[in-house]
């Protein structure tokens, strides 16, 4: 018994199984989390080694190369590189096999670090063993704005905003930035220092000794048994100030100032000229993107109510949950647009709306289905699965329309049967509906058991969606819509010999008849078809994304030398300024900028989206009659004017990058990056060198750069062990007191 012939005799049992689907998928959809793209289990492993106060050449030695030679036992390793700065290092590793459980493989690379943990530096307190997903970047950046300085108000941060944003289900963390925490200053008066014959190295291990909380055991007696905790913790300025140093009743206070102050920062931050100060909010990693979004929303609203707060705007930077909201909103709109076409089209060939509403009842019914099985199958719905559904639309009233085709055939033969045209249209048709649905699928099995990368892996979220619709289509063909079919009237415009469709099909049967009486001429005309398409296709560029600009631009700095983070911050401001002043020339909305001592920097510019594009009709029109009226230029064109018309400046070269880099950035990577590798880090500098010129002359390339790390200078003291070994020092002593 056929599919078919099972939900004609049992109507009942077949309208509640897609009903029971339909009531399940509902449930399904409303359930299923909302991602901008899929978690990937990404074969990255990034060892973060913080080592501040030394150099690059000694992180390099002591650091970056015995952890380098540990870890390159890992199994499966395919590429491995490595940075060594002033103040950490840095060894990145991608491995080759994408279904490895890379939490395991983080273990494994701290058991190798922990293996050789005796060979690097003594005072080497901890290192980090991250691993990578598109869903690790902040869900929401909301900075401040004020008349204060906000730079200071690091702890009313953390009491108003930080901790009660943490408290929301959902948020995994909430980073403060461009406020530096406070920390307590001791600054030593070296006379006073000497007048008492205190040495400075026994200063420092009486100061690293007064602050302490250990556990001192149980004392246990008949009754009861009592921890021991000897506490020696500072807990204000007044006792570390008043902290006893010799037995003649020196204090601290008598030798150094003691004081509060924030945290020295190597980094700036700035937002349309202010400090950018604010939070950068974290979701937990199964947490659904737009609920979470939404109760930091309303968390915010009552946060603004605080009396401490007033004053201050909080600027949403970037939100998450906005972007992937209007990206599958688009898509929605899209998929709604194309399901009201295909339902003008079916009616406009079957001239029937209770039969097109019937096939048309396979668009809603198929996603419907999809849903349910993506929720149980621990799919999200993101922009790539929402793609997938829409790519099939087109093709979820494919089968249906063969199918009510061949049964209105038999329809014309057998008008007082419907029950028995129901069944034999179905059966004549359900193979070639089954193979095509297959050959459909089957393109796709590629993506889904192929090599695996961020490509197949994307691809595989499209193919498996499309995949699931397309089978559910076949399913509503050949059970639901012959039982439907079978309770409906012949259409009339079936018995018409005048009309479109009757000519239609007359000309195309001509046609047919004339193909293969001159099967010669209908192969030359194929053929020429055939050629006429190469000639553009040798002409279609071919790139892994388009080449359009977002409306955000990101721009490098990249330093002449070493600077300080004040003469860095007075040239940045020099080019802050000069985009500030020609704001509507550039139609720019907002400008941000980030630099550090070590080396890094760059600024992100947001145009406006307020304007009509200069190449709509509506924008001409105006035009033609107000001179003056501004409409949206390109980005491409903002590009290029700000390419040509920024002033050349003494201490940093400044142009246009794809993406991001240290402390900020976004927008599309174009960039094409060449890395030189060899055991001399000056003679790979000075290869690169004599490289930029030679690429910046091809016509394809531009904003060519060297990127050869942390260049800061560096003051080398050179300890003199005979005359140090005579005044009772050793060099470490002297080493540690420079220190």
């Amino acid at each position: 018994m056929s599919l078919a012939e099972l939900s004609l005799r049992r109507p009942v049992t077949a309208v509640m199984f897609f009903i029971s689907l339909v009531v399940i998928g509902l449930l399904a959809a409303f359930r299923l989390p909302l991602e901008q793209f899929p978690d990937v289990n990404v074969p990255f492993v990034f060892v973060s080694i913080p080592y501040p106060g030394s150099t690059p050449q000694e992180v390099e030695r002591q650091i970056t190369r015995p952890v380098e030679e540990a870890l390159s036992t890992l199994p499966g390793i395919k590429m491995m590189n490595s940075q060594s700065q002033s103040d950490s290092s840095g060894v990145f590793i991608m491995f080759s096999d994408w279904d490895r459980d890379i939490s395991i493989t983080a273990s494994e690379a701290r058991d190798r670090i922990d293996a050789i943990r005796s060979e690097l530096p003594s005072d080497l307190q901890r290192y980090f063993v991250q691993k990578f997903s598109p869903n690790d970047e902040p869900l929401m950046r909301i900075r401040f704005a004020s008349d204060r300085d906000l730079k200071g108000s690091y702890t009313l941060i953390e009491h108003l905003i930080q901790n009660r944003l943490e408290r929301i289900p959902g948020v995994a963390r909430v980073d403060i930035t461009g406020a530096p925490p406070p920390e307590v200053e001791i600054a030593i008066d070296p006379m006073r220092l000497a007048a008492h014959n205190i040495g400075l190295n026994e200063l420092s291990s009486k100061l690293l000794a007064v602050n302490f909380s250990v556990s001192a055991g149980d004392i246990s007696t008949d009754q009861r048994r009592i921890r021991v905790q000897p506490v020696g913790e500072v807990k204000t300025i007044e006792e570390l100030q008043n902290l006893p140093l010799n037995d003649s009743g020196l204090k601290l206070s008598d030798i150094a100032t003691v004081r509060y102050k924030l945290q020295r920062q190597d980094f700036g931050r700035r937002l349309d000229g202010r400090a950018a100060v604010g939070v950068d909010v974290f979701r937990e990693q199964n947490a659904n993107l737009v609920n979470v979004a939404a109760a930091i929303d309303a968390e915010i609203e009552l946060i603004k109510n605080e009396p401490e707060l007033d004053g201050i705007k909080f600027i949403k930077v970037d939100d998450g949950a906005e972007s992937v909201k209007s990206s599958i909103n688009e898509l929605i709109e899209a998929g709604v647009i194309g399901s009201l076409l295909s339902i003008m089209v079916l009616f406009y060939f079957l001239r029937h709306w209770p039969s097109t509403l019937m096939v048309s009842l396979a668009i809603p019914l198929c996603i419907i289905i999809t849903l349910g099985i993506m929720y149980f199958s621990g799919m999200t719905l993101n922009v790539l699965s929402m793609m997938g559904l829409l790519l099939g639309i087109g093709m979820l009233v494919d089968n249906a329309v063969v199918v009510v085709e061949s049964i209105y055939q038999y329809r014309e033969k057998y008008p007082d049967n419907p029950m028995l045209c129901a069944i034999e249209g179905t059966r004549s048709v359900q193979l070639a509906i089954s193979c095509g649905t297959l050959t459909s699928i089957i393109v796709f099995l590629p993506n889904l058991f192929g090599a695996k990368n961020f490509i197949s892996i994307y691809l595989s979220q499209v193919a498996i969606t499309i995949t699931i619709s397309l089978l559910a289509s076949w399913l509503v063909a050949v059970s639901l819509i012959p039982m439907i079919s079978a309770r409906l009237k012949t259409p009339p415009a079936i018995t018409h010999a005048h009309g479109f469709i009757p000519a239609l099909t007359r000309n195309y049967g001509r046609f047919l008849h004339w193909t293969l009486a001159h099967r010669g001429y209908a192969l030359f005309g194929i053929f020429l078809i055939i050629m006429a398409s190469v000639v553009p296709f040798k002409h279609t560029k071919f790139d892994m994304n388009s080449n359009e600009v977002g409306r955000e631009l990101s721009m490098y700095f990249k330093w002449n030398g070493a600077y300080s983070l004040n003469q860095m911050s007075d040239e940045v401001a020099k080019i802050e300024n000069f985009i500030d002043e020609r704001r509507d020339r550039y139609q720019v909305r907002q400008i941000y900028v980030y630099f550090s001592e070590q080396g890094w920097g760059g600024m992100n510019l947001s145009l406006r989206e307020d304007l009509r594009s200069c190449g709509s009709f509506v924008s001409r029109a105006i035009l033609l009659f107000n001179r003056d009226f501004l409409c949206a230029k390109s980005s491409e064109q903002i590009q290029e004017m700000i390419r040509a018309e920024i002033p050349k400046f003494a201490r940093a070269e400044v142009g246009f990058q794809g993406g991001g880099g240290p402390g900020g950035g976004g927008g599309q990577d174009n960039t094409v990056e060449v890395f030189l590798s060899g055991d001399s880090t000056e003679a790979l500098k000075q290869i690169g060198t004599e490289l930029i010129p030679v690429l910046a002359k091809q016509p394809e390339l531009r904003d060519v750069r060297l990127d050869s790390g942390d260049e800061n200078s560096e003051l080398r003291v050179s300890v003199d062990r005979e005359r140090a070994a005579a005044l009772g020092f050793s060099a470490q002593e002297v080493a540690q007191y420079v220190s």
